[in-house]
């Protein structure tokens, strides 16, 4: 056989320090490749970034094309669908093309080492995109807290402000002495045919308090509410009592209408997160399974390369 003819063959892996490599002769060449290559995942995670992105403006020009105010045709439940489908099919294509250039790059021939290498450019891409994602939200929801707290501060300087020339002269505010006087001139249990209408009010509002706290002021507080009304309203005993229990009734049915709202709420918050999260799985799965199809087949190609090259 002459010198100048050049015959590849692949030596059996060796250890080199704490990584695999793969020797790679053929006449005078001599290649040795490392089993991991950081740059040509890199290079794959930059490319699965910008195809994702490209993909994506293109998903949302075609889809927003299709709104049309003025006519009233705006399908949102079809571009719901189409925009998730959309993302599939576009996170799918640009993990398999990264993952294919990453095997590439890293010029190995070993399959599963492909496999390896599509499989860790997914995984990358994936932190870098809940990473980006997240940023844009904290940062959003950050500035908003930031704006709230700045208008709390101000308000509070403004209160702390305005306070201070009556707190300096008499300690508490000249609202709170009218009561407090009001309050000494109010008799222990006033008639409540002699009471004006906004002291009844205020009075069956403390009673009420009473009463639903419970304990054994609560049928003196119920009693107490039952003369008011048979006083302010002008009937009898009875049909007072009678009113009390119909208005008892009725909150106590929309306080149970509100907790089984709230229930419902909830058992409807947490199906859809349960769906979420099951499509958020079915898609992250899928994009694996397709950068470790993009790795395997750049080795494959790259073995046909150096197939023709030794024939």
């Amino acid at each position: 056989m002459s010198s100048n003819v050049n015959v590849y063959d692949t030596q059996p892996l060796r250890r080199s320090g704490v990584f695999d490599t793969t020797a790679t002769s053929g006449g005078d060449l001599h290649h040795t490749h490392r089993r991991i290559s950081w740059a040509a995942i890199f290079g794959g995670v930059i490319l699965v970034v910008a195809i994702q992105l490209l993909l994506s403006l293109l998903g949302a020009g075609i889809g927003l094309g299709t709104v049309n105010t003025n006519l009233g045709s705006t399908p949102t439940a079809s571009l719901g669908i189409g925009a998730g489908v959309w993302w599939v099919v576009s996170s799918c294509i640009a993990l398999g093309l990264g993952g294919y250039v990453a095997a590439w790059l890293a010029g190995i021939e070993i399959r599963l080492d492909g496999v390896l290498h599509g499989l860790i450019t997914w995984g990358i891409a994936t932190l870098l995109t809940i990473y980006l994602l997240t940023s844009a939200i904290g940062g959003i929801i950050g500035g908003g807290f930031s704006a709230l707290g700045g208008i709390t501060s101000a308000a509070g300087s403004g209160v702390r402000e305005a306070a201070k020339p009556i707190a300096q002269a008499a300690g508490v505010s000249p609202e709170l002495l009218q009561q407090q006087a009001l309050a000494y001139l109010q008799p222990t249990n006033p008639d409540p045919a002699k009471m004006s209408p906004q002291d009844a009010q205020k009075e069956i509002a403390s009673n009420l308090a009473a009463y639903v706290k419970g304990g054994s002021e609560a049928p003196t507080a119920k009693e107490r509410i039952i003369n008011i009304m048979a006083a302010q309203m002008q009937i009898s005993h009875d049909d007072a009592v009678k009113r009390f229990d119909d208005a008892e009734a009725k909150l106590k049915q929309t306080r149970d209408q509100t907790v089984q709202t709230a229930k419902d709420a909830a058992d409807a918050s947490a199906a859809a997160a349960s769906k979420t999260s099951f499509a958020a799985f079915g898609n992250l799965l899928l994009g694996a399974l397709f950068a470790a199809i993009g790795g395997s087949l750049a080795v494959q190609r790259r073995l046909l390369v150096t197939n023709r090259v030794t024939a």
